[in-house]
């Protein structure tokens, strides 16, 4: 078992994310012209920027809500900012390598704290997202397990439209290595429409969202697990982001080899 690869040869990965949030920095669009001049000579040169209302949770700030996103030059990957928080994406995810992708965040997060000088962190997250396109010789009932495959309807009620199933479930994990605890979201659920990405993860360049051939039903496997922290002063933790991280990489591997996916999907997916 921890021998095995998120990332299987033929595996589903579409797109990885990772994220810190921080405690808010009012005057951060101050900050974007010098990060921007930075992420282009490291690769990110394209520039984008987002505008939206304010998250519910930012209800009471006025104005736009602003994100500045950093892309490479086939745009397969992304870093977006906000006043709270950097947030990394990756689509090419073929050749995924765990060790690089959070080097290489790490590296950004560094760069960008030597510009803002970020006072605490209160967020963690590590989030993978699988795609399983259906195909006539393979249904995705038999690449999960199936005690998350939900209850069968009866059959001769007429039932007028095409079924999309839909699971969710959250747990709190005790990471005894950090003596620290994690939240664990799993979310399984299904576009019709043949969309690689769901509904939720920005995909840019914006409107060029990609599609599998034939645009069959897609059942999507979303991982998310992440650490909340009180403010957590950054001197504490940078020091242990990269252990922080493997431990939320390795509880969502054991989850993804041992529980969602059957055997015919190692094989297949190898």
């Amino acid at each position: 078992m921890n021998k095995q690869r998120l990332s299987l040869t033929n595996g589903p990965l579409v797109a990885v994310l990772i994220q810190a949030k921080f405690s808010t920095i009012v005057q951060i669009a101050k900050y974007i012209p010098t990060v921007q001049d930075e992420l282009r000579r490291k690769s990110y040169p394209l520039y984008d920027e987002l505008y939206g209302s304010p998250p519910p949770y930012m209800e009471n700030e006025k104005g736009q809500f602003i994100q500045w996103v950093f892309s490479s030059n086939d745009y397969s990957r992304n870093i977006i900012i906000d006043n709270e928080g950097i947030t990394y994406q990756v689509f090419d995810c073929n050749a995924f390598e765990y060790k690089k992708f959070i080097d290489e965040f790490i590296g950004l997060l560094q760069r960008f704290d030597n510009i803002v000088d970020i006072s605490s962190l209160t967020r963690l997250g590590l989030r993978y997202v699988n795609a399983i396109p259906e195909k006539t010789e393979c249904s995705w009932k038999d690449l999960l397990n199936s005690s998350l495959q939900g209850t069968e309807l009866p059959e001769k009620i007429a039932w007028h439209d095409n079924p999309l199933f839909a699971f969710s479930t959250q747990r709190g994990v005790s990471l005894e290595s950090l003596k620290m605890s994690s939240n664990f979201h799993l979310n399984i659920y299904q576009n019709p429409h043949g969309s690689m990405q769901p509904q939720g993860v920005i995909k840019f360049p914006l409107g060029e969202t990609g599609f599998f051939e034939g645009r069959p039903l897609v059942t999507f496997i979303d991982l998310d697990h992440y650490i909340l922290f009180k403010a957590a002063e950054k001197g504490a933790l940078f020091s242990r982001l990269e252990i922080i991280f493997d431990a939320l990489h390795s509880v969502i591997k054991e989850v993804f080899f041992s529980t969602l996916i059957t055997e015919k999907a190692k094989e297949i997916w190898q």
